[in-house]
């Protein structure tokens, strides 16, 4: 893998991962446009762990509480939120034909667009009538996050909708969305890991390695604190609007021009 590529993969990695835009959809897209793998299992793990690091560093306090706090009810309530998602992840693994996976992508941006796009009129809400995350609520999102292992269909993006959807204030159903990805990221380079010790985990150079290791830590902390105004704010047109033109292009290729 080359410097620059490595550089590509790492910047894509910690920019989609926390914007609501799917960074497995726009990782299969950069991979068959420009005819590059994603790399060796040892680099994915590699750049997973950055952005691990970048919401365990942006979220330091809450992560502190939560280990202080192991049966506390907001360690309850990421530990339900992960028990659907586990499930439905698995099943998807154990099932799902990935020339279907890949094929899904445009459909996917498609439905973000229309989840980032609600999510912007819920965020409008006024604060007042909302209600604090349960069990109820964790479980449900838990459920969207497990669905959201579909290429093209945002993570946060659905996250946060569902929050909103159930009356959270805006900034909780952010924070929750963010820390219950931090699981979800372990458990992806846990699977990696293991299929590393099963099938080896590729050459890795060492330059290319740190510098995608960097890139998508330091874009990550970035788009995190970026996403984070940005719930507050509640506009979140620009995603959606990105999200359907990318939709509409994906399905054009796929289906009419086959460009790549």
């Amino acid at each position: 893998m080359s410097v620059l590529v490595a550089l590509i993969l790492g910047i894509i990695q910690g920019l989609t991962e926390f914007l609501p835009v799917s960074s497995s959809g726009h990782l299969l897209l950069v991979e068959n446009i420009f005819g590059i793998s994603e790399g060796s299992l040892f680099f994915n793990v590699l750049v997973h762990f950055a952005t691990l690091i970048a919401v365990v560093l942006v979220f330091w306090k809450d992560v502190v509480y939560l280990v202080r706090h192991p049966f506390s009810k907001e360690m309850g309530t990421i530990i339900v939120a992960c028990i659907p998602t586990v499930i439905i992840a698995l099943l998807f693994e154990h099932f799902a034909d990935e020339f279907a996976m890949s094929s899904f992508v445009g459909f996917g941006f498609l439905v973000s667009g229309v989840i980032v796009g609600l999510t912007s009129i819920l965020q409008r809400r006024k604060n007042a009538i909302c209600t604090p995350i349960d069990y109820k609520k964790a479980l449900a999102i838990g459920f969207v996050q497990g669905l959201a292992v579909l290429p093209g269909i945002s993570r946060s993006g659905s996250t946060i909708c569902a929050g909103l959807m159930m009356k959270t204030e805006r900034e909780e159903a952010g924070k929750f969305s963010f820390l219950i990805s931090i699981p979800v990221i372990c458990g992806g380079m846990i699977f990696e890991i293991i299929d590393g010790c099963r099938f080896g985990f590729g050459k890795a150079l060492a330059l290319p390695s740190i510098v995608g290791f960097l890139s998508a830590f330091v874009v990550a902390l970035l788009t995190i604190k970026l996403m984070m105004k940005v719930i507050k704010s509640g506009n979140w047109w620009p995603f959606a609007v990105y999200l359907v033109l990318l939709s509409i292009f994906t399905l054009l290729n796929q289906y009419v021009f086959m460009w790549f």
